[in-house]
């Protein structure tokens, strides 16, 4: 089988050869992977990072992650696509356990979980302890994902039949694609395959803090909506 690891960057030569590094280090077995890197014109050293992995770079002149996503998709050479995020490690087994959930009757979408490796009150404490829990019962109580952008795989050609990502979102790109993928066959969370990421979104406080919560108990009731955009943090 053919895998394709899609990681959106801008301007992220901190963080990103960590991120490749582990990708790199994925169990393979009989999966030949393939590393695709969306930079939106970064002015730093991301693409020389990316190309000394062995990354595929593919060139997005639009800002804003769901056109990143997008293109990574429609550039992918792999029967699965999996993404993650350009500041995450990813663990060994990452994508075969993604795999191995998606190669079960009927599934098309898989997710998992992330924690941050640092950061400040409030954001650093509702992600690591709270956020699990939230997950866990919107998913089994409630039947809604939310699904993280950093760790989530699906079907490649089960995706483009719906057209992909929706590039018109400003936020929530990941979960919309959850929710409509959901309507062509099964959507599972797997609680238990986490991936680590920065906590640098901590750094607005309860500002961004507060916008998210606010972003969560909108998808709740009124489901994906166009909203405001989160600020860079690179």
């Amino acid at each position: 089988m053919k895998a394709t690891v899609i990681v959106p960057a801008y301007n992220e030569e901190k963080y990103i050869g960590k991120t490749l590094g582990s990708i790199k280090s994925l169990e393979k077995d009989n999966i030949e992977i393939e590393i695709i890197v969306v930079d939106a014109s970064s002015t730093d050293k991301t693409v020389e990072i990316a190309k000394s992995y062995g990354a595929k770079v593919v060139p997005e002149p639009h800002k804003g992650i769901g056109f990143a996503r997008q293109q990574g998709l429609l550039h992918a050479k792999g029967e699965v696509v999996a993404y993650t995020d350009a500041d995450t490690v990813v663990p060994r087994n990452w994508l075969k356990r993604h795999i191995k959930v998606l190669e079960q009757p009927g599934v098309v979408f898989t997710y998992g979980t992330f924690r941050v490796t640092d950061g400040k009150f409030p954001y650093f404490h509702y992600i690591n302890y709270i956020q699990p829990r939230i997950l866990w019962m919107m998913h089994y109580l409630f039947g809604k994902e939310i699904a993280a952008g950093q760790n989530l795989a699906f079907w490649k050609d089960k995706a483009l039949a719906i057209g992909g990502f929706d590039d018109k979102l400003k936020v929530m790109e990941d979960i919309d694609l959850a929710v409509r993928m959901k309507k062509t066959g099964k959507t599972v969370f797997i609680p238990d395959l986490i991936v680590l990421s920065s906590g640098r979104r901590s750094l607005e406080g309860w500002a961004f803090f507060s916008r998210m919560i606010g972003t969560l108990v909108r998808y709740f009731f009124f489901g994906v909506k166009k909203l405001q955009v989160f600020p860079d943090f690179r």
